[in-house]
């Protein structure tokens, strides 16, 4: 039952979600950069944060719900998770904080984590491709 009202509930976060983002890109700016209806886009983007915050306090409460009713499925989730650690660790590790000028007022920090988050993104398309193609081997296999 509780999935039932999760998964209503998340559709109609996600459908007001979807009104917010289309009239914040509504807004008409003038030729000249001035916006004609300019005080509007701050409450959306407000109730915009407010139904972000609702969300992940709804998945959370999922999470925590899904823990009670049955532990064992937390293993595989568990799971996942740590691969995503160690593998922002790897590129975390690979990534350099070298700042070029040309990048502006950028730290060391912030360009070391640029580059993990690259890393991670490039990570991660190699082994969604790698899995793609071997659910594809195996499929024409069996």
């Amino acid at each position: 039952m509780f999935e039932k009202v999760n998964q209503i509930g998340m559709a109609v976060i996600m459908a007001i979600g979807v009104v917010l983002m289309v009239m914040t890109m509504g807004i008409e700016v003038t030729d000249e950069g001035e916006c004609l209806n300019c005080g509007i886009e701050g409450t959306f983007i407000g109730l915009s944060y407010v139904l972000l915050a609702i969300a992940v306090i709804a998945a959370l409460a999922g999470t925590v719900m899904t823990a009670i009713s049955n532990p064992k499925k937390l293993i595989g989730s568990a799971i996942g998770i740590g691969a995503m650690i160690v593998i922002f660790v790897i590129s975390y590790v690979l990534a350099s904080d070298e700042v070029v000028k040309s990048y502006g007022d950028i730290t060391a920090t912030t360009s070391k984590m640029v580059g993990a988050g690259l890393f991670t993104f490039y990570i991660l398309l190699v082994l969604a491709v790698l899995s793609i193609i071997y659910a594809g081997i195996s499929r024409l296999i069996n």
